[in-house]
């Protein structure tokens, strides 16, 4: 096989907020990935100045996954975004690693546009695959999603994310069904076994997005659609994209493999009680902004199922996260977007 071209190269994006173990983890199933398609990662960590120095020493002290690229910054990188940039190598192929620190918290939407807004005014790259840092994917996972890409003229492919401490069980294939009339996301392929059969033509039927934890997007679907709506912050924002897809395609490449411990870094994951406040908040008044986009005669129903979901977190005796999302509901009718004024001021 001849060496990869730079116009064969993917942009691996990840965001990241106070979590450098779950990145450097993340990086170090990447430096195991096959020498096609050649790739480059580029990291917004969003956790401010200290975040990203403590990100730059667990990515490079001895053990760690990369090494510093002496004298060499990222020049090109808008002043308005980062307020520094370093440029890294993994230590076993050779992608660089560029690792910005947002002057905020962007959110999630907006740490990916950060580097993607200097991607389209680059060459040499034909697609990005955006990561959630806490995933790990295995060797193959990304030439089975260009794979998809390119031999199914698909604009995005998911992956096979495995439920969390798992490698039997499969999480999503491919990503979300959004269900109308239950105005609410459907995982496909929630708890199958992952040898179990699937009709692929029917996953991709049903899916509205690839899931945001391993979403490969083509340069030709981002030039088409624009980049993520930053106006979600956290939650939604891979939805809404996904929807926005939809007319390029949507696929489901079931050989690339991503395992996902979940909601580490928004703190979305884990019992009703111990859901975070800002994670209940912005799922319920995102819910909201997205059905008003496009679904919005169904904006009713979701309405009654955010009220009902919020007496079931007082059923499980969570009146924190009862009245989260009893607020959450009446800001997405006030229509508020971007970060939440309480959570703003807090950081």
């Amino acid at each position: 096989m001849a060496a990869a071209t730079i116009h064969d190269k993917v942009a691996v994006l990840i965001v990241g907020f106070h979590n450098p173990d779950d990145i450097a983890r993340c990086l170090t199933a990447l430096s195991k990935a096959g020498g096609s398609p050649a790739f480059d990662i580029f990291i917004c960590e969003n956790g401010g100045p200290d975040a990203y120095d403590r990100l730059i020493h667990q990515l490079t002290a001895i053990g760690g996954c990369c090494a510093g690229v002496a004298g060499v910054g990222v020049t090109s990188a808008a002043p308005e975004t980062f307020l520094a940039t370093r440029r890294l190598k993994l230590l076993t192929r050779p992608s660089d690693v560029l690792v910005g620190c947002a002057t905020g918290n962007l959110g999630y939407a907006g740490g990916i546009n950060a580097w993607l807004r200097e991607l389209v005014n680059r060459n040499g790259w034909k697609g990005i695959w955006i990561l959630n840092p806490d995933t790990e994917p295995a060797p193959d996972a990304l030439a089975a999603l260009v794979a998809r890409a390119e031999v199914g003229g698909k604009g995005m492919v998911g992956s096979t994310i495995l439920e969390a401490g798992r490698d039997d069980v499969v999480r999503f294939r491919g990503g979300l069904h959004w269900h109308k009339l239950g105005a609410r996301a459907i995982a496909i392929g929630l708890s199958d076994q992952i040898d179990a059969p699937f009709d692929l033509s029917a996953v991709e039927r049903a899916m509205d997005s690839p899931s945001g934890a391993s979403m490969y997007v083509t340069r030709r679907c981002i030039e088409q659609i624009g980049l993520m709506d930053e106006s979600y912050f956290l939650f939604f924002e891979d939805l809404d994209w996904g929807v926005r897809a939809k007319k390029l395609g949507l696929g489901y490449a079931s050989a690339s493999i991503v395992a996902h411990q979940r909601g580490t870094t928004t703190g979305s994951a884990g019992h009703l009680t111990a859901l975070s406040r800002l994670a209940v908040y912005l799922q319920h008044r995102n819910a909201i902004h997205f059905v008003r986009r496009h679904h919005p005669w169904t904006l009713p129903v979701l309405v009654a199922i955010s009220t009902l979901q919020a007496f079931r977190f007082l059923l499980h005796r969570a009146p924190r996260n009862c009245l989260a999302a009893i607020e959450g509901t009446v800001a997405g009718l006030r229509g508020e977007k971007g970060p939440p004024s309480w959570h703003r001021n807090a950081a």
